[in-house]
């Protein structure tokens, strides 16, 4: 072979290297992006959750001071 046909050679499996390279980075910033908007969603679940823990304290709270006043 020569010089000429080698660099070729090592030029394609370069150019091949960081196409496949490219390719996980896509995969890593989809799956990223999945993980993140499962995060967000487990987030508002839990917010709403502590909002109603929240709220039905209060009520059991204002009830005791009401029996306690009486």
């Amino acid at each position: 072979m020569s010089k000429l046909d080698d660099a070729v050679a090592r030029l394609e499996q370069a150019v091949a290297r960081l196409e496949k390279a490219a390719g996980r980075t896509d995969d890593g910033e989809r799956s990223g992006r999945a993980a993140l908007a499962a995060a967000k969603a487990d987030y508002a679940a839990l917010l709403a959750t502590t909002d109603s823990v929240a709220s039905r304290l209060d009520q059991a709270i204002g009830r005791l001071d009401r029996v306690l006043e009486a």
